[in-house]
């Protein structure tokens, strides 16, 4: 293995461990995005569970119902701008993953081309390291005599 060869094969070490750490972000910002949207479903299934009983009702149930669904309303609101900034982030990260194992790939085709060049120079080095083989002296007759 010569230094070039050598050289691109610690690069794809590099680039491995970027396409890793880019896919570990890309699986926590998912993982992030998907807790947000999780925690919005449970809000809404909340304020959906907040009803008025039928019948007479007592005004402090009537109002810590309001007041328990302005907060649930607020709360919701509130994660709005979350969610658009942990859907930014994993689409950032997708983008960025999406690079790095480009990144990789190319760096795998250039040490397996420059592999096979320092394998193909190798051979033609051993080919040109060998002695010739000398053909063994022989008499050559021409036209009734010896040359």
């Amino acid at each position: 293995m010569n230094a070039r060869t050598a050289r691109r094969k610690r690069i794809i070490r590099v680039r491995t461990v970027e396409h890793q750490m880019a896919e570990a972000n890309l699986a926590r910002a998912t993982g992030e995005l998907a807790s947000l949207v999780e925690l919005s479903k449970r809000l809404e299934a909340l304020r959906a569970d907040l009803a008025v009983a039928k019948g007479a009702v007592a005004g402090r149930a009537l109002n810590t119902i309001g007041e328990l669904g302005v907060r649930l309303d607020m709360a919701k609101e509130n994660l709005a701008a979350p969610l658009v900034n942990a859907s930014v982030r994993r689409d950032e990260a997708g983008m960025v993953a999406q690079s790095a194992m480009v990144k990789e790939e190319s760096a795998v085709r250039l040490y397996e081309r420059s592999r096979k060049s320092a394998e193909a120079e190798m051979e033609r080095r051993t080919d040109a390291n060998r002695p010739h083989r000398r053909r063994a002296m022989s008499l050559r007759l021409l036209d009734g005599g010896a040359a």
